[in-house]
């Protein structure tokens, strides 16, 4: 972690955001607000939107006045980001993409704090359901940045017999899986490869081991305007009520069309919200230092709250 970025250590209010393209409907700001008044460690959270071509001059720029202690990274730069590091935390390495960037003395530092957030999330819906702990079937949707760290997240709780990688794009799945093939066989779980939804090579059910679904990919998310422009992924009826657990990494809306479906036959529901303010803890963490995660994880989660009912109302 870097030192702590304290405003009367250093002279002035430090400025942090996200970095994306296309974000104006990022709820990043109001969360790092909230956790700001409670915690007392003030910043300057901004939304950086900065297109592919500009990634360059913008981190220069960044790096030359020195008044941002640290980012979160979005699409489209969570891995070219990668290449313009001076340095990166392991975990991150394992995983092939940031999501989160501190600075010190001119050096820019990477971090994933998706993949911590992530277990994290899954571990408490393990215990407060009491599922079983092992020889988990984890089917996950998606091959990019947040597949790789929801990949990595299940291998750190070490819950996976098998793991499903489905995506539609075949190059970004065989990568994927050459990425962590080692790892998995070392960890002596079966990582396998399917074309986007092959229900028949994803063997879902069965046998009686539990079975958890992860979507990483955008579909079912609805955009500035609350519009979902492409559906959840559909999932067939007499399929989705072999599932233990359905976790869905999009949070807006507050419950997506793919949750709404699993919840109709009783399989267990996870929205993106937690790993969403998990990741932000994480990542306030690395720019300010340790310690005030507790008033700021409670004033997160409220502002977020807030902003779902009002979601569900409209």
């Amino acid at each position: 972690m870097l030192p702590s970025n304290d405003p009367k250590e250093i002279g002035f209010v430090p400025v942090t955001g996200i970095l994306g393209s296309k974000i104006s409907y990022s709820l990043s700001p109001m969360l790092h607000s909230a956790a700001d008044q409670a915690s007392g460690r003030m910043s300057d959270y901004n939304i950086f939107d900065v297109p592919p071509m500009g990634l360059d001059g913008w981190l220069e720029q960044v790096v030359k006045f020195g008044e941002v202690i640290g980012f979160n990274v979005t699409i489209p730069h969570k891995e070219a980001i990668f290449k313009r590091l001076d340095a990166a935390h392991e975990q991150a390495k394992e995983v092939g993409s940031i999501n989160c960037v501190g600075i010190k003395d001119g050096f820019i530092i990477g971090y994933n704090t998706d993949r911590p957030a992530l277990a994290s999330v899954i571990s408490s819906a393990l215990a407060e359901k009491e599922f079983p702990g092992e020889n988990w079937k984890v089917v996950i949707l998606g091959a990019g940045g947040a597949a790789r760290a929801a990949l990595w997240a299940v291998l750190d709780l070490k819950i996976a017999k098998e793991i499903y990688i489905s995506s539609r794009s075949e190059d970004r799945r065989f990568f994927m899986l050459l990425h962590v093939q080692k790892e998995c066989d070392n960890r002596d779980v079966n990582l396998i490869q399917a074309e986007w939804l092959d229900w028949e090579k994803l063997n879902i059910g069965g046998d009686e081991n539990p079975v958890m679904l992860i979507n990483t990919t955008p579909l079912g998310t609805a955009d500035g305007n609350r519009r979902v422009k492409l559906p959840s992924p559909l999932i067939p009826g007499d399929i989705l009520p072999d599932f233990t657990m359905v976790v869905d990494l999009a949070y807006t809306p507050p419950v997506t069309g793919l949750m709404k479906s699993a919840e109709k036959v009783d399989v267990h529901a996870i929205g993106g919200s937690g790993m969403l303010i998990e990741q932000a803890i994480g990542s306030r963490s690395v720019w300010f230092g340790e310690g005030k995660e507790e008033d700021e994880r409670a004033a997160m989660v409220a502002v977020y709250s807030s902003w779902a009912s009002k979601f569900e109302m409209e």
